[in-house]
């Protein structure tokens, strides 16, 4: 969100300190202006993932009957993550639809002249869309070239070519703008075969995690299906191709994520989950276990998507800074840090928070988007000092940050006057200081 304000030139050289390329950001720049514009909020700016979404329906097209056609609108249209993400400001959306698009040009359409061009941008698209787009467009050179299409293979290596001019950009992205993806194995697995069975498992921000009962139960129905499609996958050519996709893309996330981490639960599926339940919806066809799975699959999509719409239900929550808006003057001063600093860079660039806002770290100014643990230098300690230096009889310092830090800021902020804690949560507290 923050990425998408920026200018070209400016947002290349602050996605060099992020971890994604930047398409989604240029796509996303009109919606989010014109949200900030009008509405003062991000509410245009879920616009694009609504759009993808529903284009995903588009699949439906292609699949030889009428049940197929049915139950992939089915399956579709009750999916928690999809609804999830159609909803949100997040490439994930957009990501599923061109990896879903490319999957039936490359590995199910008549190769044509205009669809191979559409198979080389779309490639290029993917690749300046989301990193996991290595892994599909890798699948798809891969099955093009096993099932004997080679025009395929090679128009989705041209458009690939493309994204070498983003490469030495990937490169300089640090290791660290990923590091809270990571999660055991177990819960990992489970995830991912629960989001395959039409449960999912929810990332923290977007709202409670589903019962651990309806995970197992969607992770018992994910296995149930892969087992039905295992025995069925060599009677269609179409059914084999889109098995052997997804085995390549997992299998290759699986082996990156011995380097670094990658597979994510609830995210990772994301690029490839309109294509698993197109495959469902085709392998049911030749499956009575697959059928009756289906049926399951829709119930536990509908439960699963209900809990997520009820979590959402009545007035937002209120943001962490909302206090601090109404009892903040000009003058004032905040520090942030972690995950709070990009919340509060947003409300200072929307003029609703009228203190003077500083990074806490003073690293955290350079990559808003993420966070790790990192111990406060000299230079860190120096900037609050030359705050409580510049407060006068009534100044007022605010300090939003990881309960860690309190204990090296307390003994500074006592010596130089008073200082109440006025908020408090696991991840976050919140300090205000007072000369007198």
């Amino acid at each position: 969100m923050w990425a998408a304000r920026l200018s070209p030139r400016n947002l290349v050289a602050t996605l060099a300190n992020d971890s994604g390329p930047p398409l989604f950001y240029l796509l996303e720049k009109p919606f989010v202006l014109a949200g900030e514009r009008f509405f003062s909020s991000d509410l245009l700016a879920r616009l694009p993932s609504f759009a993808a979404t529903l284009a995903v329906f588009g699949g439906a097209l292609v699949l030889p009957s009428r049940a197929a056609k049915l139950r992939f609108l089915l399956l579709a249209s009750v999916s928690p993550l999809l609804v999830l993400y159609s909803a949100e400001a997040r490439a994930y959306a957009l990501l599923s639809v061109l990896v879903f698009a490319l999957f039936l040009l490359a590995a199910d359409a008549r190769e044509t002249p205009g669809r191979l061009a559409a198979i080389a941008l779309l490639s290029a698209a993917l690749l300046y869309t989301h990193y996991l787009a290595l892994f599909a467009v890798g699948a798809a050179v891969a099955v093009a070239a096993a099932e004997k299409r080679p025009r395929a293979a090679l128009a989705v290596l041209a458009g690939s070519l493309l994204f070498l001019f983003w490469v030495p950009v990937m490169a300089r992205q640090p290791h660290a703008a990923v590091a809270w993806m990571h999660e055991p194995a177990a819960e990992l697995v489970t995830g991912l075969l629960s989001s395959f069975g039409g449960a999912g498992q929810i990332p923290h921000p977007f709202g409670a995690p589903h019962p651990p009962a309806l995970v197992s139960l969607g992770a018992g129905l994910g296995l149930l299906l892969a087992l039905a499609l295992a025995r069925v996958w060599r009677g269609d050519v179409r059914l084999r191709r889109a098995v052997a996709y997804l085995v390549l893309f997992f299998g290759g996330v699986v082996f990156a994520s011995f380097a670094r981490p990658v597979a994510f639960a609830g995210r990772t599926e994301m690029a490839v989950l309109p294509i698993w339940l197109w495959t469902v919806a085709l392998g049911a066809d030749r499956s009575r276990l697959a059928r009756l799975a289906t049926w399951g699959v829709a119930a536990v999509s509908v439960l699963a998507t209900l809990l997520l719409l009820e979590g959402h239900r009545g007035p937002p929550p209120p943001r962490p800074l909302e206090a601090l808006e109404r009892i903040a003057r000009p003058g004032d001063v905040l520090f942030t840090g972690a995950h709070s600093y990009l919340p509060a860079r947003l409300e200072a660039d929307r003029g609703r928070l009228r203190t003077s806002l500083h990074a806490f770290p003073l690293s955290q100014a350079s990559h808003p988007g993420w966070a790790n643990p990192t111990r406060l230098r000299p230079e860190d300690l120096a900037e609050v000092q030359r705050a409580l230096d510049s407060a006068d009889g009534d100044g007022r310092v605010f300090f939003q940050v990881p309960p860690s830090y309190v204990h090296v800021l307390a003994p500074i902020l006592t010596r130089r006057g008073v200082v109440r804690q006025i908020a408090e949560s696991p991840e976050m507290v919140i300090l205000f200081w007072s000369a007198s």
